[in-house]
């Protein structure tokens, strides 16, 4: 049997609403401020996606928070760390790659796509991966990650390399 709300309780759901509607136009205009500030620093379309989207980020209630065949993790200089999380097949494929970061947008953007790169290959290919790779894969045109942010990259890749290491270390 369904509860009916009196007039007074859909008036303060509606009121409940309003607001977080107008938090989500809020934070869509940070948003927006955040992206062209970005662009205007360099970054390449590509990237902007890489980082807008988070795609590869692990959400808390990820299976592969628990059941990851690795995690490896690398702080860089600036403080920005990254962990990276695979699933690796029997044959030493990492089958998905995922990653959380407590960094600037260059650590988000460079670890999301070395997660990216990452999939589909073996372990031995993984770790070839240099930050010069993850650059070069987010050029487009003249644009890409801004130069001050490529020591970013190299974040990204030590912890892809920190986690193929811990799997290997475990006999994987």
């Amino acid at each position: 049997m369904s509860e009916e709300l009196s007039r007074e309780e859909l008036m303060e759901k509606l009121r409940e609403y309003e607001e977080e509607l107008q938090e989500l136009r809020r934070l869509k205009l940070v948003e927006q401020s955040v992206i062209a500030g970005l662009k205007e620093e360099g970054f390449s379309d590509r990237a902007l996606r890489y980082f807008r989207y988070r795609k590869n980020f692990l959400l808390e209630d990820d299976p592969l928070k628990e059941n990851a065949d690795a995690v490896g993790g690398f702080t860089g200089a600036c403080g920005d760390h990254v962990d990276t999380y695979l699933k690796i097949d029997e044959r030493g494929v990492i089958e998905d790659a995922k990653y959380t970061t407590d960094g600037c947008p260059g650590a988000v953007t460079s670890a999301s796509a070395i997660a990216e790169l990452a999939k589909g290959k073996t372990l031995e290919e993984a770790r070839k991966f240099t930050a010069r790779d993850v650059i070069e894969h987010l050029k487009e045109g003249p644009r890409g990650l801004p130069r001050h942010m490529y020591d970013c990259c190299g974040i990204a890749v030590g912890s892809l390399r920190e986690a193929t290491r811990r799997y290997e270390r475990k006999g994987g």
